[in-house]
């Protein structure tokens, strides 16, 4: 029962964060998709705080939710280039500090 639950909660957790399952999929560069979700974010702490009558906090919350989505997308565009490039940035560091 909890399993399910859980696996429920995370399909919806794809629906709107996962950049490959949701609509802003369709966008090809990936800074848009990053800038639209920032937006999205501020907007969503803006309803939210004005909703909870907690106008002060909306800055902190904004912040919060930029460092929340630069990490979402940094480790997303990480896992992309490193598919796409069939090696680690780290490694070709590694070599090239060698020569």
């Amino acid at each position: 029962m909890i399993k399910i639950a859980f696996l429920r909660f995370y399909e919806s957790y794809k629906a709107v964060m996962d950049a490959n399952v949701n609509p802003l999929r369709h966008v090809p560069d990936p800074v848009s998709r990053f800038w639209i979700m920032t937006v999205m974010a501020w907007m969503w702490c803006t309803a939210s705080g004005i909703y909870l009558g907690s106008v002060l906090f909306i800055g902190s919350s904004f912040i919060g939710h930029l460092a929340l989505l630069f990490m979402v997308f940094f480790t997303a565009a990480v896992f992309y280039d490193a598919e796409q490039r069939q090696d680690s940035w780290l490694t070709q560091i590694k070599i090239e500090s060698k020569s």
